[in-house]
């Protein structure tokens, strides 16, 4: 999904400079800070579901998941692998 700028980019100069535009067409919105970020700036969390034990994954902005931001997102009904 594309978005039309990434977060991480505009905060940082020398970011934006390295990647410009060319990973916005591959970007997504966080499901955490709700922020849009780029393929650059994006990183995979795992988890498996309590009900069903089975496995599932979502990509988030890096910063949220430096951060272990991820880990509070619906922890009653997540187990958290990464």
């Amino acid at each position: 999904m594309p978005v039309p700028y990434c977060h991480i980019c505009e905060s940082n100069p020398q970011e934006k400079a390295k990647y410009g535009e060319s990973g916005l067409s591959e970007g997504d919105y966080c499901p955490i800070c709700y922020r849009p970020f780029c393929r650059h700036h994006s990183g995979v969390v795992r988890w498996r579901w309590r009900s069903s034990r089975e496995l599932a994954s979502a990509r988030v902005c890096i910063e949220c998941k430096r951060a272990y931001l991820h880990r509070n997102w619906d922890s009653a009904n997540r187990d958290w692998i990464s």
